[in-house]
């Protein structure tokens, strides 16, 4: 790596760790290094976007360097609000929790990564890797070719694309600081891990922001007396909400490593609602950046993120004990929000009369039935812990109204999922509720006196609860593990790659490469170009094209000229070159396992 450019990474992780003990006074090092991770990047995201969209005359070695220092710089001013992690005692101990819920996620992914990626030379991709995997690093090859963010399709020939690339183009940026850019797919099991050792522990950031451990160790905290059993119980929670969307945190996909970022917000946002003055600024401000660049990065979670800052806007709206100026203010934060989300949307959605997606209504009821328990939670929270229970109601209600009201199916699909943020916003609010029923619990069936037939009745009904309780975690695991372990299973052999590699080293930038549209899409998994089209796959146009593509990769003669004349470069396996016409055409690389045509 160059000198200068580990410099810049230098700059940027020590703004980072500045600012995770100026934005929070962590009682632990792991939500402390977390959050800095988290933060670290955002930095990169809102560099890339700044110099991606802005300033593409300006290298990016000198773009970069001047940005470290200019964060690091910013940080330092900050420098009398920054705070040890390890000034509160128990620190250690309370690491240790947080440890205990990081081996489990560790477990849990280590069965998936170790089944995908290199193993050895060749590429493994089960179920989601064929989709969400690829498509992330399609994008990230496209970036490494494209100045400012991605806009060509790498699925549809080059066409408009539907999809936000500010995630991508600050991973490119990031691969090309370290020299690693070539091979970077072989670090896919190291992101992984490392994305885990973040995102976990900014689960404990929210508990201690949201529920701060009190200092006196007589007072009760959630009415008990002991530390461990709350440790525990947010342990346990938190593998909960992890369980409940378990595919969302054991591979590499967009908004994986986005999580933690949008907790980092929450936890921003949660900590501001009692501040004023200066200590409030300097939380929202980059509370509202991390929003705003996670709405450029995910629909989704951006969405979502947006609606972190609205919630705010709408608490502050109508709290009469803030002045007039501070009210209008966040009125208009408000209204900038809603703008902010039209003018980040990639695609075209639009809201007509209510329908109901029988498709998408069973990830909807999965995500539906942990969501109601943080529901009722949020609703009797409503007056003591306000942010997080109206954050809560106001995603949920966003899920259900997309799902009713969304006229795209792919929109519709991703309902359930504004649920789930609904669920990772308000979880913490079942603490309280929890430790009062299980000492009801422990009143009703262990300490009164009752008949044997009442008891074990009573201990029935709870396993029954529980059984009801963990299906959707039982079904988020069967299906992450069935699919990413089991299902679609392709493997890229290393002739392969030589062949992809050879592609993107002699094609020009916006060439189309004539393929197998089926599953795997290994053009634009290995290399910076477009397939012409691929079969039933969400980001690509399902056209006349297509059914042309399809139908010539099943030996129709005619299909095939027509798609020759749409392309530049046709790649063939031995199997599918029997089936083809290629007399005529001149043939540039050869490989066992594949054949390269040139068109034009």
């Amino acid at each position: 790596m160059d000198t200068i450019y580990m410099l810049e990474l230098i700059l940027f992780a020590v703004s980072a760790l500045f600012a995770s003990g100026i934005l929070f006074h962590h009682k632990r090092a792991f939500t402390y290094l977390a959050c800095a991770g988290a933060l670290f990047e955002m930095e990169m995201m809102l560099s890339a976007y700044i110099r991606r969209q802005f300033v593409h005359n300006i290298g990016g070695q000198t773009f970069y360097l001047l940005a470290g220092i200019l964060l690091v710089a910013l940080c330092a001013s900050l420098y009398k609000h920054w705070k040890s992690p390890y000034i509160t005692p128990g620190s250690g101990k309370r690491d240790g929790f947080v440890g205990i819920a990081l081996i489990v996620v560790f477990a849990l992914a280590y069965p998936i990564i170790s089944a995908n990626g290199y193993r050895g030379d060749n590429f493994v991709l089960h179920g989601f890797y064929n989709g969400d995997v690829v498509t992330f690093a399609s994008l990230i090859n496209k970036s490494f070719a494209t100045i400012g963010l991605v806009q060509e399709n790498p699925f549809s020939a080059n066409g408009s694309l539907e999809y936000p690339t500010l995630l991508h183009g600050a991973f490119a940026d990031f691969f090309s600081l370290t020299g690693i850019d070539s091979g970077w797919l072989r670090f896919l099991s190291i992101m992984t891990y490392a994305q885990i050792l973040i995102t976990i522990p900014m689960f404990f950031l929210l508990w201690d922001t949201v529920f701060p451990e009190p200092k006196n160790k007589s007072e009760l905290w959630f009415g008990i007396v002991s530390r461990n059993t709350v440790y525990g119980l947010q342990v346990i929670l938190t593998l909960i909400a992890v369980g409940l969307s378990l595919d969302s945190y054991v591979y590499p996909q967009s908004h994986f490593f986005l999580i933690a970022s949008f907790l980092s917000a929450l936890a921003l946002f949660s900590s501001a609602l009692g501040q004023k003055g200066e200590r409030q600024l300097l939380l929202v401000i980059p509370a509202i950046c991390i929003a705003i660049l996670l709405l450029l990065a995910n629909t989704v979670t951006g969405t979502a993120a947006a609606g972190l800052v609205g919630t705010l806007a709408f608490i502050r709206i109508f709290d009469r004990k803030r002045s007039v100026k501070e009210r209008a203010l966040y009125l208009l934060i408000g209204f900038g929000v809603l703008l902010m989300m039209r003018a980040a949307s990639t695609s075209r959605v639009s809201f007509m009369h209510p329908h109901f997606s029988v498709s998408a209504a069973n990830d909807m009821i999965r995500a539906g039935l942990p969501y109601l328990f943080v529901l009722a939670a949020a609703v009797y929270a409503l007056s003591r812990k306000q942010y997080l229970a109206i954050s809560s109601i106001l995603i949920g209600f966003l899920g259900v109204f997309t799902f009713f009201l969304a006229d795209r199916n792919i929109v519709t699909e991703n309902a359930s999922r504004f649920l789930y943020h609904g669920f990772l916003i308000g979880f913490p609010l079942l603490a309280g509720p929890i430790i009062t029923y299980l000492y009801f619990l422990r009143r009703e069936i262990r300490l009164t006196s009752r008949p044997a037939s009442e008891i074990i009745s009573g201990w029935i009904g709870v396993i029954i609860i529980l059984a009801i309780l963990f299906m959707p975690f039982g079904i988020s695991a069967g299906s992450t593990y069935s699919n990413l372990l089991k299902n679609d299973a392709h493997t890229i052999s290393f002739n392969t790659q030589e062949t992809l590699w050879w592609i993107d080293a002699h094609a020009k930038p916006l060439d189309v490469i004539i393929a197998n549209p089926n599953e795997p899409f290994s053009v634009p998994l290995f290399t910076s170009k477009a397939l012409l089209r691929t079969n039933d796959y969400w980001l690509s146009l399902q056209d006349t094209t297509t059914e042309a593509i399809v139908s010539a990769f099943a030996g129709d003669a005619a299909s095939q000229q027509e798609v020759l004349a749409q392309g530049n470069y046709l790649l063939l396996t031995p199997e599918e070159q029997k089936t083809w016409d290629v007399s005529k055409l001149k043939k540039v690389f050869e490989s066992p396992d594949s054949v390269v045509y040139w068109l034009k």
